[in-house]
């Protein structure tokens, strides 16, 4: 028996339009950024991924031999995943939790004792869709100081976060959040606004 579409004549066979292909949107690099990007690939595999928890002192070096500017009291997960870590600024006693994901293909500054919670997810990247080719474009995610962003946490291209902030679990935040507020849901919006913050980084 053939199958009958809901305009197709009875007894015509169907006929499926099989759209082609389309080939994988790269942002453009130099060659050295190109280079740059496969020896950090290889880097973070084996020395980055596979050192132990501790050894924040190690991390720390590896990334600033790709360009990252990391204070010296910053703590970084092993199992946190960064594209393009020259991008990549962590401030004094700032700490980026597990399974992490920065894409820093525009800058991403994290402010001082600012806590990024594990599986969030900072996307410098976006794709210019009205165009046909769908281009990459990158703008740039500041993270201001004393924030915590809960777990699962999704942060988009050109957000920046103010001073104080918390963000909720699994909050997704697409547009600039003032200091010293509480956003929650997806898309995130205000829940509370927070009193001033002790000089020692303690929330009041």
């Amino acid at each position: 028996m053939t199958p009958v579409g809901p305009n197709q004549p009875a007894g015509e066979p169907i006929t499926t339009v099989v759209p082609e292909p389309r080939r994988r949107v790269f942002r453009r690099l130099t060659f050295g950024g190109r280079l740059a990007a496969f020896a950090w690939r290889w880097v973070q595999r084996f020395l980055f991924f596979l050192s132990p928890e501790p050894a924040n002192a190690w991390r720390r070096l590896l990334l600033r031999c790709f360009g990252a500017r990391v204070d010296g009291s910053a703590k970084i997960n092993p199992s946190v995943r960064i594209i393009h870590p020259w991008n990549l600024t962590l401030g004094p006693g700032s700490v980026v939790c597990h399974n992490v994901v920065l894409d820093c293909q525009a800058p991403i500054t994290i402010g001082a004792g600012s806590r990024i919670s594990q599986f969030s997810h900072l996307c410098t990247a976006t794709h210019t869709y009205e165009r046909s080719d769908m281009p990459i474009i990158g703008l740039p995610i500041k993270i201001g100081d004393r924030c915590w962003l809960a777990a699962d946490v999704y942060v988009g291209c050109g957000v920046q976060i103010g001073d104080g902030v918390v963000v909720g679990a699994r909050a997704s935040v697409f547009r600039d959040v003032k200091q010293d507020t509480v956003v929650v849901g997806s898309p995130a919006e205000v829940k509370h606004i927070r009193g001033p913050s002790r000089d020692d980084g303690i929330p009041t």
